[in-house]
């Protein structure tokens, strides 16, 4: 049932990389949880979803519901979508949580919020990123890192 389009998939072993890099010196608390959160999009698009952004949404989804990390779970799960999209040439913002981009920030914070809360399904927080994604502008060396990396599928 698999389609034709292929994408790159993050594995958990860089969900951890990003974790660390951006948000704190620790490794994931339920290794299972993270598996099972980067192993779901690659899950989704064998099944039939090929929609990249709401491949993105699934990821980020399960990353904030899973919790796979003592804390941070939401930017995590940030920084895994917005890495995902670029590695298959969309950016959420050139550097998430950026400090000179409040507005998108917060509408991002906001969103991930809403599916912590179940205000936002997986869907509904992949159609916002599909309206504020943008092709990616620049291929820096942490995204070549990621996409010699990722799970191609």
């Amino acid at each position: 049932m698999s389609s034709a389009v292929s994408y790159r998939f993050l594995t958990a072993t860089q969900v951890t990389k990003l974790h660390t890099r951006h948000i704190a010196a620790s490794l994931p608390t339920q290794p299972a949880m993270l598996e099972s959160a980067t192993g779901s999009p690659m899950n989704h698009k064998h099944y039939g979803q090929t929609d990249l952004f709401q491949l993105a949404g699934v990821l980020a989804e399960k990353m904030i519901l899973d919790h796979p990390f003592q804390d941070g779970n939401k930017r995590t799960a940030l920084f895994a979508a917005d890495m995902f999209l670029k590695i298959n040439g969309y950016q959420l913002q050139k550097e998430p949580m950026a400090k000179n981009d409040t507005e998108l920030n917060k509408g991002l914070s906001d969103a991930h919020v809403s599916v912590a809360t179940n205000q936002w399904t997986s869907e509904d927080l992949g159609n916002y990123y599909a309206s504020i994604a943008g092709p990616l502008e620049d291929v820096s060396k942490e995204i070549r890192e990621f996409i010699k990396d990722a799970v191609k599928y």
